[in-house]
């Protein structure tokens, strides 16, 4: 009897049993396995309150089907054993009511998983450019390691000394060389990696005891295969062969307890370059959310960005993109709201009468409290100061609009981040004016963070 249930930790060994099981079948899930979640499940970035969202499928007590998402909302891994496959079209659903972020749901699938591929694009998944690669090597030899003078190699315990190997992972990752900011934000481990094995992680110290590159494989007995992740040199140490050095010293390690290849989900050119080869290709599919405003549908990209009174999408009917705000009710401490959709587009049309440079309004809904804009595509105020660009030569524009609202009576929000940029002009792209008073008007408030004296 099939019986659906959402995620807890007591079913985790049976998570990892099942990434076994459904990888012996073919190589069609090959870049998910049960190494690969139980790095996730640990992974910093990982949501832990967001793990139960994650569906099990059993028959009896055998777990026959999955709907896994890789440390955010937004990506998922979506799998059924090949006795299960019509159980595949609820699980995809599944997947996108509940997996998904704000831009939709994206899966990763198999170049020759025609089954799945079919159905993907039957419930609205449509393929897009990006893919995932996987390599292999051979473990039928062991690989030769050498060391630069200064340098020594031993196995870590990743789990008991979390802090050192994550400081190593960020550096790596290339976040940045400031520990305090590293400090900020790392988080104790909190063991629940059942399986790590301290013999399968390699590390490389400097001469001061330093680790400056890192290299894990992950096995189990009842496979053939090591999964190496994750892999990293700290940036002033590249290009000395430490990376590679890891690399050969962790899966000679996993030869040795009986692993006959190595897989990593990477098709960098490192890989490739010592010794390993393409062997699977996964194309992603998606399926974007929509929103259907006065009977047009509306394909949501991306989040532009969330103010105080609502989210603003990047949002496409056919090649045709607009902004789409949806009007949002979450508390705001410093700001009192009527009737959110009404005010913006009383608005809208007080800013027109004012002359102020803004993009049109295409359509409204006051039900579903939706307004579609047009899509100003350039540069915003907020990013080009943020990246230490000049915009000086905005200024003009900006004193023009604010005596334009002033004369009208109004103060329009004067923050950069409601600015846009295109073809030299510039454009106030929020709807939101209030009535004028010198407190917030644009010398005594918003010209601060156009000049510096505040920080955005």
């Amino acid at each position: 009897m099939i019986r659906f249930v959402n995620f807890q930790h007591c079913y985790y060994q049976q998570v990892c049993d099942f990434l076994i099981e459904i990888n012996k079948e073919n190589n069609y899930h090959n870049n998910w396995n049960w190494a690969r979640f139980e790095w996730m499940y640990e992974h910093p970035l990982t949501n832990k309150e967001l793990l139960n969202e994650m569906g099990l499928w059993f028959d009896d007590a055998h777990l026959v089907g999955v709907t896994l998402f890789d440390m955010f909302f937004g990506e998922a891994f979506v799998a059924v054993l090949s006795n299960y496959h019509h159980l595949y079209p609820e699980l995809l659903k599944y997947a996108f009511d509940y997996l998904k972020d704000d831009r939709g749901l994206g899966i990763s699938l198999h170049d020759d998983n025609k089954q799945e591929i079919e159905e993907a694009i039957k419930q609205g998944f449509y393929k897009e450019e990006a893919e995932e690669i996987d390599c292999e090597i051979n473990l039928d030899k062991e690989f030769a390691i050498s060391l630069p003078e200064g340098f020594s190699i031993e196995t870590f315990d990743a789990e008991k000394n979390s802090q050192e190997i994550e400081w190593l992972f960020w550096q790596g990752f290339d976040h940045g060389n400031d520990r305090k900011v590293f400090l900020k934000q790392f988080k104790e481990s909190t063991g629940t990696r059942p399986h790590f094995n301290p013999y399968l992680c390699i590390v490389i110290k400097n001469k001061e005891g330093d680790l400056v590159a890192s290299a894990s494989t992950w096995y189990d007995i009842r496979t053939d295969y090591a999964y190496l992740e994750p892999v990293c040199v700290v940036p002033s140490y590249r290009k000395l062969g430490l990376g590679k050095t890891a690399v050969y010293a962790a899966i000679n390690h996993a030869r040795e307890l009986g692993a006959k290849r190595a897989i990593v989900n990477s098709g960098q050119e490192f890989y490739q370059k010592i010794g390993f080869k393409k062997k699977n290709h996964y194309s992603f599919y998606w399926k974007k959310e929509e929103r259907t405003v006065n009977g047009v549908t509306y394909k949501l990209e991306r989040l532009l960005g969330k103010g105080k009174g609502g989210y603003s999408y990047l949002a496409k009917v056919g090649d045709k993109e607009y902004v789409l705000k949806q009007i949002h009710h979450e508390p705001c401490e410093y700001y009192q709201f009527g009737n959110k959709i009404e005010a913006e587009n009383n608005d809208y049309q007080r800013l027109l009468d004012a002359g102020i440079r803004i993009p049109k309004m295409i359509d409204i809904d006051i039900e579903k409290e939706i307004i579609i804009k047009e899509y100003i595509e350039g540069d915003v105020i907020s990013d080009l100061i943020k990246q230490k660009h000049s915009i000086k030569e905005y200024i003009p524009q900006l004193k023009e609009m604010a005596k334009l609202a002033k004369e009208k009576g109004l103060n329009i929000d004067y923050y950069p981040t409601n600015f846009v940029v295109k073809n030299k002009l510039l454009y106030y792209i929020d709807y939101e004016c209030n009535s004028y008073t010198d407190e917030w008007n644009l010398d005594n408030w918003g010209i601060k963070y156009w000049n510096g004296e505040k920080e955005l």
